[in-house]
């Protein structure tokens, strides 16, 4: 376990040398990394993320310069077109009641007359 000292002074040379060695790589990579980013921010030519951009942005301004809907018409009522709520009818389209002859029965539909055959209405308990 005793090592020379000489043999020990060497070694230690040969790791800081190494340690040296890769921190200085790190920083060349560093600055050079951060030296390719600011010129290619300051340029004026486009990446290729950019130029693919706009490529997508143009062709997408063609197509919706060919084919232009026409806006439909704001509804009046889009509570009553989705049918949440009635509709309010138009005057010209209201349902006017058909005229009467005086001494006629209005006509009358046997499903909703009651029963004269119940002895006590249908609501109430005996």
């Amino acid at each position: 376990m005793n090592e020379d000292p000489k043999n020990k002074s060497d070694r230690q040379d040969t790791i800081q040398r190494i340690q040296v060695g890769v921190v200085g790589l790190v920083a060349v990579l560093l600055l050079v990394s951060i030296a390719n980013f600011v010129l290619q921010r300051a340029s004026d030519e486009q990446s290729a993320l950019e130029e693919i951009q706009a490529e997508a942005a143009s062709s997408t301004r063609e197509l919706a310069t060919e084919v232009v809907p026409e806006p439909a018409p704001a509804p009046a009522e889009p509570l009553a077109e989705l049918g949440i709520t009635p509709a309010p009818v138009q005057e010209d389209e209201a349902i006017k009641p058909l005229p009467t002859v005086p001494g006629t029965r209005a006509q009358v539909v046997p499903d909703l007359e009651p029963d004269p055959k119940l002895e006590a209405p249908m609501d109430q308990e005996r």
